[in-house]
């Protein structure tokens, strides 16, 4: 039976709480993230012979993720994926400036990226899955981007060990999103 459990994982520096879950589904495969950054934290397959081993990168605790730079190990990553030269670009006639986080440019949207945001995350009930739906809202100014952004994104396992990540973006006004699931 497909199950998704619920802990806490301890708190951001800033004080923000982060929930750690998992999704288990009817072949013994889990997958297992955080809110923070909507990171996928383990994924424990079978192997040939039906042992399960993780088979994901990432750090042993929230501090390693909260405090290294890069890699983004299985994060969310926005409001824009990649980086933009000289922290500026220009939109319907207008430049806009950047948070620069990389030298002189921008890289994945800025001092608070996705992948540093603790998402709002709710699970869903599925017929022979389990599901999830993570979302968050960036809004119009945020580290210099003109629009509302608001993101949603569903992590899904099946019992056939099929998984599914569709986005769904939502902008407000003229919006320059880029973003890597």
């Amino acid at each position: 039976m497909a199950a998704i459990d619920r802990a806490s994982y301890g708190s951001t520096s800033d004080g923000r709480a982060v929930e750690h879950y998992t999704m288990r589904n009817a072949a013994g495969l889990s997958v297992s993230f955080m809110s923070y950054g909507g990171t996928i934290t383990r994924i424990e397959a079978p192997d040939r012979c039906g042992k399960l081993a993780d088979i994901t990168l990432g750090f042993p605790s929230l501090g390693g993720y909260e405090n290294a730079r890069a890699p983004y190990f299985g994060a969310l990553i926005g409001r824009y994926a990649n980086r933009i030269g000289g922290a500026r670009f220009a939109l319907d006639g207008k430049e806009y400036r950047l948070a620069a986080n990389n030298g002189p440019n921008s890289l994945h949207g800025g001092e608070r990226e996705f992948n540093a945001a603790v998402w709002n995350v709710e699970p869903r009930p599925v017929a022979d899955a389990v599901s999830a739906a993570l979302s968050h809202v960036s809004p119009d100014g945020d580290e210099g981007y003109p629009g509302m952004l608001s993101v949603a994104v569903t992590y899904t396992l099946s019992n056939a060990n099929e998984g599914d990540v569709p986005p769904i973006v939502e902008i407000g006004r003229s919006a320059l999103p880029a973003l890597s699931l």
